[in-house]
């Protein structure tokens, strides 16, 4: 009896050990009965095919991925277009999308997105996936010809949101309007819009 309990104390014990390397590692190696043809050398990787069990290997990291600023306000003196044009070319070098942010610090509205922008769990998917930029237009009379390209503001309000491929054209992305009542936006809500935005299709 004491010698079956020392058994299932061992097997226990190699079972955590287990469980606890299974987090962090894969397995690989040959299957049980599975014979290579002759003069078969284990080549490198081979061994994570299917079918393979034996060693364990930790996972390969995943490359590290460089944060992009995320603005959370409307500055009147910034060179708008220049923003813009230098957002475009970083999201054709990289693929992240432009989003453009039409507003003013004025706005309640505005003021609520920024609060949005600001909350953990968004602005790490803007950091991540995006590259942000905040257009000031006054009160409709600032940075105007720049917001006409994308967006009727008389039409849609403030803040606009705007999205932009790498290849610098507009998105659709529904309602232009639908941010205009900011107030009424929670972050999870708001954060759900700008994962489904990274799947729009491109013309």
């Amino acid at each position: 009896m004491r010698g079956f309990r020392r058994r299932v104390a061992v097997i226990a014990g190699a079972l955590g050990a287990l469980l606890l390397l299974g987090g962090c590692m894969t397995v690989s190696g040959q299957a049980p009965g599975h014979r290579g043809a002759p003069g078969d050398a284990a080549a490198p990787g081979a061994a994570h095919g299917a079918g393979q069990v034996g060693y364990a290997h930790p996972f390969v990291p995943l490359p590290s991925v460089s944060l992009a600023p995320v603005p959370d306000s409307y500055d009147p003196s910034a060179d708008a277009n220049a923003a813009v044009a230098a957002a475009v070319a970083a999201s054709g070098a990289d693929g992240r999308p432009v989003l453009l942010d039409f507003g003013s610090s004025w706005c309640e509205d505005c003021q609520a997105l920024s609060a949005l922008v600001d909350t953990p769990g968004v602005n790490r998917i803007l950091a991540r996936n995006y590259h942000l930029v905040t257009v000031d237009v006054g009160h409709y009379d600032l940075n105007t010809q720049l917001a006409a390209r994308y967006v009727s503001l008389a039409q849609s309000g403030i803040p606009a949101l705007v999205l932009l491929g790498p290849d610098g054209t507009k998105r659709d992305t529904g309602d232009p309007s639908a941010f205009a009542n900011a107030r009424d936006l929670d972050a999870d809500g708001f954060a759900g819009t700008l994962v489904d935005w990274l799947y729009l299709p491109s013309r």
